[in-house]
């Protein structure tokens, strides 16, 4: 129970920090790791959990060459100075780590799809107040996240969502 409400607390952080500030304390996603890795290998045995995340990190170190080759030769960007920040990779690597792969796969493209259309919410309403901040503009994308898996972990533990670590 301690480690499901610090998991929750430790995304809550991250998602209040990432809106307000752009940025996330840095012990927070490692936090996140440990405790998203402790659920998940607590309802697997070590041979799945290793086999499960390595393909998870695979997956997540395809999207970042991706990533990297889209803002490089087509937006001509940075990765991580101008498209993606170094706190989200590390979400990216934190989460890949919390869940088998299809649920990982699943989780991350719905917590994708969330994160845009809530940043398109927010982009419109601050449009039409006429408030056209820098901060609008950039997507806090691991706080959007971190909102979306609270959502997550809230379902399955109050017994919405049974199959959790069974994909």
């Amino acid at each position: 129970m301690i480690i499901k409400l610090l998991l929750i607390l430790t995304l809550s952080i991250i998602f209040f920090q990432d809106i307000k500030e752009r940025m996330v304390w840095v012990f927070l996603l490692p936090s996140f790791a440990i405790l998203g890795g402790l659920l998940y290998f607590w309802q697997s045995n070590s041979d799945v959990f290793l086999v499960t995340i390595l393909i998870n990190l695979a997956i997540v170190g395809v999207l970042m060459l991706v990533n990297f080759l889209v803002a490089k030769f087509i937006f001509k960007k940075i990765l991580f100075k101008e498209a993606l920040g170094i706190g989200d990779l590390l979400f990216f690597i934190a989460f890949a780590l919390s869940f088998p792969t299809l649920a990982f796969l699943n989780f991350f493209i719905f917590s994708l799809i969330f994160s845009f259309l809530v940043h398109q919410l927010v982009l419109l309403i601050s449009k039409r107040k006429g408030n056209r901040s820098q901060k609008h503009s950039r997507v806090p994308l691991a706080g959007l996240m971190a909102f979306f898996l609270i959502g997550v972990y809230s379902a399955h533990w109050t017994g919405l969502f049974n199959n959790l670590y069974l994909m």
